[in-house]
Formats: C-alpha cells, sequence, structure tokens
C-alpha cells in the first residue's frame, strides 16, 4: 500500500467532526479511491461504497430517488453491510457519472446519521456543474498525483534522510555528498516514472524496469485522451488538440503555449475554456505569465500568455522518444531537457498547493516560477538542469530592481545546497518542501503534510 498524505487530511476532516461531507477530486488514475478506502477501513467499523460508474443499477436508483430517507434506503440496498448511526461512512464513488445525486448532500449532512465520502474525476463537464451543487454542507480537497517526498516513500527513503534534507535546506549547510548523489538519481527516477501510483508500483515490482513502466503510461495517456472524447462534449476535438501539442510546445521557442498551433483561426478568448477544461479537468497545470513580480501576482497576471505543463512528469515523459528518457537518467548534457525539469517542479509547486506563475524581463530574460509568500513578497524560482547553475540574469535583475522589493531567489539544479549573497542553490530534489522552506502562500491547510527495455535501480538512504 502506497503511502500519501491525503490520508492525514481525511482523518483531519474526521476528527474536526464538522458534519460537513468529503468531497474528494482530482484526475483519473491518482489514487482517490484507494486513499478513501483504505481509510475507511482504518476509521469505521462498517462501510458502504458504491461505485456510479461501475454499478449503473446502484446508479439509476440512487438518482431516483425521492427524499431523504429514500436515498438512504437505497443505499442501505446496495450495501453489504447493516448501515448503523454514528458507525458508518458511505463512500460514493465517480459522482461525475450522476450528478444530480450531489443535490442530497446538503440534506444526507442534515440528518446526520452517517459521514460521507464523495469522489469524483475532474474529467468533464459534468463536475463543474456537480461542485456548486451543496454550498456550505462540503469540504472539498483535490488530490494530485504523487510527489517526490511520497515516492521517496514508498521506494524506501527513510524519514529521516528527507528530515535531515530538510534541515539543509534550511540552515545552508550542504546535504551529505553520497546521499546527495543517491537523491540526485532517486529524482531522475521520479522524472522517468513520475507519480501515477500504478506506474509507482510497477517501478518497484519490476525492480526498475522503465520499459513496463513506459508501456503502462501509454496506456495511461490513451485513456487520458479516450476520456476526453466521453467528457469534453462538442470540443472534444480542440481539447484532444491541445492535449496533443503540450509535450512538442513545451520544448519548443521559450515553452510558451502558442494557441496558434492548435489550428488555423484559434484564438486564446475562442478556446480559453479548452484550456481551462484541461487544468479542471486535472491533466494540465496552466502557469501564467505576470508583467511584474510584485505580490500579489495575480494582479498583472497575463492569461493569454502561459505554459502548459502536464500534471503528471512520467506520463509527459512516456510522450518522447525514448532517447530523451535516456538521456535525463543519464543526465546527458547534449539535448535541453530545462522543460522537463519545470514540468516536475510545477508538479511540485502543484501538489504543495501554490499558484503557478512566471515572469518575462524582455532585457534579461525569464523567471521559470515565481510566487506569493506569506510576508507579502515574491520569491523567484529558476530550474537549471545543466551544470552551469551560476548564471541566471533574469533572477539578478528582477533583485535588483528596488521596486520590486525581492529579497531572495532560488536556483533549482543538481548541485548541492550552497548560498552566495541573496541567492539560494538547492538541489531539484528539495522541490518537495518550497513551500514550508519558503512560507510560499499555500490552498493546503498544511503543505508538507509530512520501448527499448533498460533497468534502472533507486537508492534507498
Amino acid at each position: 500500500m502506497l503511502r500519501r498524505k491525503i490520508t492525514d487530511e481525511l482523518r483531519a476532516w474526521k476528527q474536526a467532526g464538522t458534519g460537513k461531507a468529503l468531497f474528494l477530486t482530482g484526475a483519473r488514475q491518482i489514487g482517490k479511491s484507494t486513499a478513501i478506502r483504505e481509510f475507511a477501513r482504518a476509521e469505521y467499523p462498517i462501510r458502504a461504497e458504491i461505485n456510479l460508474y461501475e454499478d449503473k443499477a446502484a446508479a439509476r436508483a440512487l438518482a431516483a430517488a425521492s427524499d431523504t430517507q429514500d436515498f438512504i434506503s437505497r443505499i442501505a440496498l446496495f450495501s453489504h453491510q447493516t448501515l448503523i448511526p454514528g458507525k458508518t461512512v458511505v463512500f460514493l464513488d465517480e459522482v461525475q457519472e450522476q450528478p444530480d445525486v450531489m443535490t442530497m448532500v446538503k440534506f444526507l449532512v442534515e440528518d446526520g446519521q452517517f459521514d460521507y465520502i464523495l469522489s469524483g474525476s475532474m474529467l468533464g463537464t459534468e463536475l463543474k456543474g456537480v461542485r456548486s451543487y451543496p454550498v456550505g454542507s462540503v469540504i472539498e480537497k483535490t488530490m494530485r498525483p504523487m510527489d517526490f517526498e511520497e515516492f521517496c516513500w514508498a521506494i524506501g527513503v527513510q524519514h529521516s534522510t528527507l528530515d535531515m534534507i530538510l534541515d539543509c535546506c534550511a540552515t545552508g549547510k550542504p546535504v551529505d555528498p553520497h546521499i546527495h548523489q543517491a537523491m540526485l538519481t532517486n529524482y531522475r527516477s521520479y522524472l522517468l516514472v513520475g507519480g501515477m501510483p500504478e506506474a509507482v508500483q510497477l517501478f518497484i515490482t519490476t525492480n526498475g524496469n522503465l520499459s513496463a513502466v513506459r508501456s503502462l503510461q501509454n496506456e495511461l495517456n490513451r485513456q487520458y485522451r479516450l476520456d476526453i472524447s466521453k467528457y469534453a462534449g462538442n470540443r472534444s476535438l480542440q481539447v484532444q488538440e491541445i492535449f496533443d501539442r503540450m509535450p512538442t510546445q513545451l520544448i519548443e521557442g521559450n515553452g510558451r503555449f502558442a494557441v496558434s498551433s492548435i489550428g488555423r483561426g484559434a484564438r486564446y478568448e475562442r478556446n480559453q475554456q479548452d484550456f481551462l477544461w484541461l487544468v479542471d479537468a486535472g491533466v494540465a497545470l496552466k502557469t501564467n505569465c505576470v508583467t511584474e513580480p510584485k505580490s500579489p501576482l495575480m494582479r498583472t497576471s497575463q492569461s493569454p500568455k502561459f505554459k502548459l505543463y502536464q500534471s503528471d512528469t512520467g506520463m509527459l515523459m512516456a510522450r518522447y522518444p525514448i532517447t530523451t528518457s535516456r538521456a535525463a537518467y543519464l543526465a546527458d548534457p547534449s539535448p535541453n531537457l530545462g522543460a522537463l525539469y519545470e514540468n516536475v517542479i510545477a508538479q511540485e509547486l502543484a501538489a504543495q498547493g501554490v499558484a503557478l506563475y512566471y515572469y518575462m524581463a524582455k532585457k534579461h530574460g525569464e523567471v521559470d516560477f515565481i510566487a506569493d509568500a506569506q510576508d507579502g513578497t515574491t520569491i523567484p524560482f529558476e530550474v537549471k538542469s545543466g551544470r552551469s547553475y551560476r548564471t541566471h540574469a533574469a533572477i539578478d535583475a528582477a533583485m535588483a530592481n528596488p521596486d520590486y522589493q525581492i529579497a531572495r531567489g532560488v536556483v533549482l539544479s543538481r548541485s548541492n545546497v550552497e548560498q552566495d549573497g541573496d541567492v539560494t542553490y538547492l538541489p531539484l530534489y528539495a522541490s518537495w518542501c518550497l513551500a514550508e522552506l519558503y512560507g510560499l502562500i499555500s490552498t493546503n491547510d498544511d503543505a508538507r503534510s509530512r520501448a527499448d527495455p533498460f533497468i534502472i535501480s533507486t537508492i534507498a538512504v
């Protein structure tokens, strides 16, 4: 069983005793159902689970309920246990398949006999409608693919090692060289495997067979594309075109998504909802450009100027030639892997609930990411895939401008922890704790929550 941070949030919901239902959303195949099921098994003596996608009869029956008591009676009919008030959790999975079920949540919560957890995949306009139903009766949480810390837990990295890395980053002390090299190896593994639980589990059980993992990721990408056809309605062709263009758009030019690439006459104003569909679906991470690196960044955010990262780096890597994966794992300096490393950082920041922005200066180039901090300042982050990590003109220029009041910058690279004036150099594998280190504004309650076969290994340190 893969340990997931969302479990702590589920426990906190139960312990808070608010009486509200919990609604867990996120993309397909990221482990929502498994996490809920394991939590329910540990916390409740009685569990009723209905999957509204698999059990069509149950879905129709619940949708036809006339009132709260009728709804509860119908749940009982499809349950394998006798439901006892105060000891039962009802788990309704894939609610986007029957969105009218959500209209009952307010009344179920008021009834108060049982606890309710609902889960839905963010693939489809159905869920957008669901999200507006039981206002005040639901606590909503978003789940994402496994971040690097969760990946480390899965492959056996000791918690003491991760705590030591966090301490080194906070105090400016270099990580032990042997641990540093081991963690870089693990990070490159994560770059290829990503955070889809099935891919991580396969990576572990096959002792690092990335060929098998890649085949699975290709199948997951295929399923995502089919889901677009199913849920995106009359805009499915446009959404699919955007999805298909994401890998090439990231590595071409400056990485900004050229809307014109998806077809003749395409304009952001016309296709905005197509991009937002992928973001709401949990498939893409939209990173808007800001005209000024000043807090709040949303004030100068330019929606038409953006980068579009894939929500899972492993699935993105599977869409490039196998030679790209080899170069990434072997740290080959010949291809430019900068955009792929940026994708990992986007995934890590998103997992920590940090809004994604970048800053482009005409004279000095691009700051890869910039984030609002809780003290009212902003912190720029630059991602370096090569060994020339001390050249960072964009961060230097932003920090030199007194109007921006940027006191420090962070460079993420293969180097160890270093401090040079107001610039901090952190290893890429420390990206899982950036929100905690720098007090970044996060939507999460707790940012840390503490086809050519080739075989690689991870290092449990």
